[in-house]
């Protein structure tokens, strides 16, 4: 089980992640996010033109955060990896799970049991860490340090590490048709060096990785 006792104002249940989001097709009816913190994104999708938003969050007082939107129709509080949930399968048209599967032991079976509820032709967004970044990979080869922390890409509620093959191999695991999968990169030098290489190193620039992909 993930730790919970967290600061629920802590930016990281807050903050709107616009590069994400705004790989969504078009404005979709219903939309439901797993690992939805305080519901910035269901109150985007809201305020956007959706008719019904749905989250799961695991931290309790975050969750309440959410619900006291009046925008968003329903949060459930639980584990996705032991919560079944109360929705129809294949009733939403967008399904999001933005920094999720990495804290899962089993991310292929919870990315099916997410895409239960995602309709045919439907679309799934998400990142995950990049564990191939040189915030990981430079320590690890010069120094022989792999040292977890609290937060960022060996956060250590991690149990699962990826790079940018190994989240395509997941999603088209699942039978995803994966449309797009771009490194987010935060350091404005790491921006600048990318640039200069044309992006032929994104993976060792990239913290994240952010995919549109649909479901067949």
């Amino acid at each position: 089980m993930i730790n919970t006792h967290v600061n629920s104002q802590s930016a990281y249940y807050h903050h709107l992640r616009l590069t994400l989001l705004g790989l969504a097709k078009s404005i979709p009816q219903r939309v439901l996010e797993v690992g939805s913190a305080a519901g910035q994104s269901l109150t985007y999708f809201k305020e956007k033109g959706s008719k019904f938003v749905a989250g799961i969050e695991l931290v309790p007082e975050v969750a309440e955060i959410a619900r006291a939107k009046p925008e968003i129709d329903e949060i459930i509080v639980g584990d996705i990896q032991e919560v079944e949930l109360p929705f129809e399968p294949a009733s939403f048209d967008l399904l999001i799970a933005g920094h999720v599967l990495e804290h899962v032991r089993d991310p292929w079976k919870i990315q099916t049991k997410m895409l239960r509820y995602l309709r045919p032709g439907g679309q799934f967004i998400g990142s995950l860490p990049n564990v191939r970044c040189i915030y990981v990979t430079l320590p690890l080869v010069l120094k022989g340090r792999w040292d977890y922390t609290e937060e960022g890409i060996l956060d250590w509620t991690h149990y699962r590490f990826f790079t940018k093959h190994s989240i395509r191999v997941l999603l088209e695991g699942g039978g995803l048709r994966v449309e797009h999968l771009k490194g987010e990169i935060s350091d404005p030098k790491f921006h600048f060096a990318n640039a200069m290489t044309l992006g032929l190193f994104e993976e060792f620039f990239a913290f994240t990785y952010n995919w549109s992909a649909f479901k067949a």
